[in-house]
């Protein structure tokens, strides 16, 4: 009797289907195959053997992006759940903050003003 493989028995917290998944936005982003094949420079056939695939390669996931001018592995990142900045939305925020700082400062500097033409 032949026992089951461990990496291919499925758990509760499983990746999704990465072919379904990539499939999914194409219909989402209202995409035509043929295009995404053509800029891939594959057959439309090996395009649809991908969303047959549970996993993909990081270099296909790149190519399909690229092809489709959409970031995937954003978007299975987050599918993950698990907060995450970009270095651009760190910087982001860390300017909002300054600029917070700022606009109190001004306030208080016109709060100033104001009364000082009341007088």
């Amino acid at each position: 009797m032949k026992t089951p493989q461990k990496y291919l028995q499925r758990s509760e917290d499983e990746h999704p289907d990465v072919g379904n998944f990539v499939q999914w936005y194409i219909l989402e982003l209202n995409l035509k195959k043929k295009d995404i094949s053509d800029a891939m420079k594959i057959l439309p056939t090996t395009l649809n053997q991908y969303f047959k695939n549970r996993s993909m390669q990081f270099g296909i996931l790149w190519r399909l992006s690229q092809a489709m001018k959409f970031n995937l592995v954003m978007a299975i990142g987050e599918k993950l759940n698990i907060p995450f900045e970009t270095k651009v939305e760190k910087e982001l925020r860390t300017e909002l903050a300054e600029k917070v700082v700022r606009i109190k400062e001004l306030e208080m500097e016109v709060g100033i003003y104001k009364r000082l033409v009341e007088r």
